[in-house]
């Protein structure tokens, strides 16, 4: 049986680098050396000193065990220090070590274009915690807030110009990046409107618009580069198998309503792609739009499951909201029919108790559209349009409603219905649904 040792150099000799990865990984050890340099050598020779000996100099002779714990504690500072430098912010000491060392060696590992947007992506991220960290703590000077906005600047430009030399080797992987570039920007926007931040001692009113306008212009190139759905695909069931990863990392220390909401996260992006998926049999353009709107949804739910600053300043539905079924949005509007009719049903007989007659006419012509409205909802649901119910429900509440105000009494408690409008897919229309409760003895009714 041959050895261990003989077999791996057996096929250690097979193996052949190709010019461009040789060059690559000699510039990696080059920079690695250059940012370890080795200790130069020092020979100490014992020569007998002649003449008068000087008080301004003096020969200090180190045992080998003394230069042993020096370079001890020379070693455990190199290594300790930029550990500690990631939990930094501007005004700290170990600042310069995050931002001058740390990163830009991070920065040498991302060989790809692709890789560098997601850097350059992660390092803006970084700046808007610290900013954030430093206004929570009223310690966020204008010349830092400044300092910080430019710099937050110069990642989103960097991300853009990378985006602008990967589309033209890559324009189906250019799309995609930049999905996943204003999904972040989206939950940065999320992370800073909360009260928390804009009521802070040092506002970071500059740093907001900044992101906004990265925002925009992503917005209006992305009209311009819209990827395949087989270019989608790929993205979105890696981006799906990650999200899962992470799920099992968290689950460990995740409470179980964060698990719960998670899960149902997960359950609606499975549904999503499933549901684009047949769409693209009659029609691969929406399909794809389709798609593009799950990916977001995907990339938000990651930055929410690993950035800690993200999920303790704002909630999962803010950023990634529930995307109800077409059974739970047939189930709203149905009940809400029910207990509309009944509303209708009330006013009716209230209406005779108006004292004012011209009030009184004017209620009997609103309760004549109600009941049309009512009829039209109906209508829909038989024939499963579910955009036309529940349009027409939510014109019908904001109309019984305002009668109810009229005769006396409250309107009813409930959920706004879900809205959407045609061409716009489920993943647009769940970014305007508001929070709901989607158990069976909590499940409350539209409110106006």
């Amino acid at each position: 049986m041959k050895s261990f040792d003989t077999e791996l150099k057996k096929y250690a000799k097979k193996i052949n680098l190709k010019v461009s990865e040789r060059a690559e990984l000699r510039e990696r050890v080059l920079s690695y050396m250059e940012y370890h340099p080795l200790p130069k050598q020092v020979s100490i020779k014992k020569e007998r000193i002649v003449g008068i000996p000087s008080d301004f100099f003096t020969t200090l002779n180190l045992g080998a065990f003394h230069m042993r714990v020096a370079g001890g504690v020379l070693v455990l500072i190199l290594v300790l220090a930029p550990f500690a430098a990631e939990q930094s912010v501007p005004g700290d000491a170990l600042y310069i070590v995050k931002t001058g060392f740390n990163e830009p060696i991070q920065g040498q590992l991302a060989s790809s274009p692709y890789e560098k947007i997601e850097f350059e992506t992660k390092l803006m991220e970084r700046r808007i915690t610290e900013a954030r960290a430093l206004a929570s703590e009223g310690k966020l000077t204008e010349e830092v807030k400044t300092q910080i906005a430019e710099t937050v600047k110069e990642h989103t430009t960097a991300v853009r110009a990378g985006l602008t030399e990967l589309r033209t080797q890559d324009a189906e992987g250019a799309a995609i990046a930049e999905i996943a570039f204003n999904s972040s920007l989206e939950v940065q926007t999320a992370v800073l409107n909360t009260n928390e931040s804009t009521n802070s001692t040092s506002s970071i009113d500059s740093i907001l618009t900044v992101v906004n306008e990265a925002r925009e212009e992503v917005v209006s190139n992305h009209e311009n580069n819209k990827p395949s759905f087989d270019g989608l695909i790929g993205g979105v069931e890696i981006g799906t198998t990650r999200a899962y990863e992470l799920f099992e990392v968290i689950k460990v220390s995740a409470t179980e309503e964060e698990i719960r909401d998670i899960e149902r996260r997960l359950s609606d992006i499975d549904r999503l792609i499933l549901e684009a998926k047949d769409t693209r049999i009659a029609n691969e353009e929406l399909a794809a739009q389709d798609l593009a709107s799950t990916l977001g949804l995907i990339q938000k739910l990651i930055s929410f499951m690993t950035n800690i600053d993200v999920r303790e300043t704002v909630t999962l539905e803010s950023i990634v909201p529930v995307v109800l079924s077409d059974a739970e949005r047939f189930t709203l509007v149905t009940e809400a029919l029910q207990a509309y009719e009944l509303l209708h049903t009330e006013i009716s007989e209230k209406v005779v108790d108006l004292e004012d007659g011209d009030m009184e006419e004017k209620v009997r012509l609103g309760l004549t559209d109600a009941t049309a409205l009512l009829l039209e909802t109906r209508t829909a649901l038989e024939m499963g349009d579910m955009l036309a119910a529940e349009a027409s429900m939510t014109e019908t509440k904001m109309l019984i409603d305002d009668l109810k105000l009229i005769v006396g009494g409250d309107t009813v408690e409930a959920t706004e219905i879900p809205t959407g409008e045609e061409g716009v897919s489920g993943a647009e229309q769940a970014s305007t649904t508001p929070e709901i409760s989607l158990e069976a003895d909590d499940k409350k009714l539209p409110r106006g």
